[in-house]
């Protein structure tokens, strides 16, 4: 309100002052401020304008400002209505807080008694822990108590010093040992080595010597009589190189392969002869050759293998080990003279042949003349030096064919044989 009346004012000032300036213009009128006065009544005319609006605008105001005062009334009005509603629920609230005054001095007295018989439990229960923490602590001292018996660390620590530093020297010394142990196993190998070489150039001479010897005792033997040829000739039964016993016997069949490599490897009689022969005689160490081949063979089959593939690998084991080795090394022997110690492992050696199954066949006589069947199972070496003697003759048998027997798969009897040798007259 005061705005529209203070722009009330200024109109009228304005509007006053145009007036004057009009009545100063008319007073001194002229030809050049007819132009003025007019524009000064135009002027006096829009201020007119401005201040009638302006009268109409304050009525309108003062009409908006007393409908703004009946509502302000109204508002005031409502706000007392508030106010004591505040006032009731401002009173309320005051009672509230005395009830709850009232229950928290109740819930405090509560808490306080509980929490005086919670007090009083961990006052307890402190007091069994310290008692506790007292005898676990007194534990301890006793446990960590030192040992009047205990040995000193310092003196211990020394003497794992002492005993590191001869340990030390020990190794040292240990290491220089090998060596020399060492050095000295170098020494002994080629030592070995070069004895070994000298042995085996003795053991050539002794065996080139002993075939010597043999020559000579057969010579000897040739030139006086025939005693072990009229031996040999008088009766089988007493030919200590003739086996006869399993000569009708089949008991190797197709269904028992693993029976018959358990024969071959059954060595205990010939094991038994060669405990007190020690290990540097040449027979020994034939028998030793034969116990590794028998031993290798019978790893190379199953008892699902064919007999005859078996049988046969086994067969030339003893071909070449036992017979034309040992059997011919004792033949020799034998004949040369003094024979007791080759006797008895001729013995033994029958028995384990014996035991297998193996035989010899007897048709075959020193004075007679050989059959072509005989070359069947024989080798035969021709001598042309035999003097009166028919041809053909057979002068010598070193090896007598040894035979086994077995039936195959299809319930055939079937055999199998060494090769045995001869010297006939040429």
């Amino acid at each position: 309100m005061g705005l529209w009346k203070n722009l009330k004012y200024v109109l009228s000032d304005e509007c006053n002052g145009l007036l004057r300036l009009l009545v100063d213009h008319y007073n001194r009128r002229s030809d050049k401020n007819e132009k003025s006065i007019r524009e000064i009544l135009v002027k006096v005319q829009q201020t007119l304008d401005a201040q009638e609006v302006l009268d109409n605008n304050m009525s309108d105001s003062y009409q908006e400002l007393k409908n703004s005062q009946e509502s302000f009334v109204k508002v005031s009005e409502q706000c007392d209505s508030v106010l004591s509603q505040c006032d009731t629920i401002v009173s309320q609230i005051t009672q509230i807080e005395a009830d709850s005054a009232a229950r928290g001095q109740e819930i405090k007295d509560l808490i306080g008694e509980e929490f005086e018989k919670q007090k009083e439990e961990m006052k307890k229960s402190s007091q069994m822990l310290a008692a506790r923490i007292r005898d676990v602590h007194m534990y301890l001292e006793e446990i960590n108590a030192p040992d009047p018996d205990a040995p000193n660390v310092n003196e211990l620590l020394a003497r794992i010093d002492v005993l590191e530093k001869k340990n030390a020297e020990y190794e040292n010394k240990l290491a220089a040992a090998l060596k020399e142990l060492d050095e000295a196993k170098q020494a002994y190998d080629t030592a070995d080595q070069s004895f070994q070489e000298e042995k085996r150039k003795v053991f050539n001479l002794s065996k080139k010597l002993a075939q010597a010897n043999s020559k000579i005792s057969d010579l000897l033997v040739r030139v006086k009589d025939r005693s072990l040829e009229t031996m040999l000739q008088r009766d089988d039964i007493q030919n200590p190189f003739v086996i006869t016993e399993n000569k009708e016997k089949y008991t190797i069949t197709a269904g028992n392969i693993q029976v018959m490599v358990t024969r071959f490897a059954n060595m205990a009689v010939l094991d038994r002869f060669f405990e007190s022969v020690p290990d540097h005689d040449p027979y020994k160490k034939m028998y030793g050759q034969y116990q590794r081949d028998i031993r290798s063979t019978a790893r190379q089959f199953t008892p699902r293998s064919e007999l005859e593939d078996v049988l046969q690998a086994f067969v030339q084991v003893v071909q070449e080990d036992l017979i034309a080795k040992m059997v011919e090394a004792m033949y020799r022997r034998m004949r040369s003279g003094n024979a007791e110690f080759e006797e008895k492992l001729l013995s033994a050696l029958n028995q384990y042949l014996e035991a297998i199954g193996f035989y010899c066949r007897d048709g075959l006589k020193v004075g007679e003349v050989f059959q072509e069947e005989d070359l069947k199972d024989m080798e035969c070496a021709k001598d042309a030096r035999a003097q009166g003697r028919e041809q053909g003759e057979i002068l010598e048998i070193r090896l007598y064919p040894y035979y086994i027997n077995f039936i195959d798969k299809y319930g055939k009897r079937r055999k199998m044989h060494t090769k045995g040798m001869m010297t006939v007259a040429a």
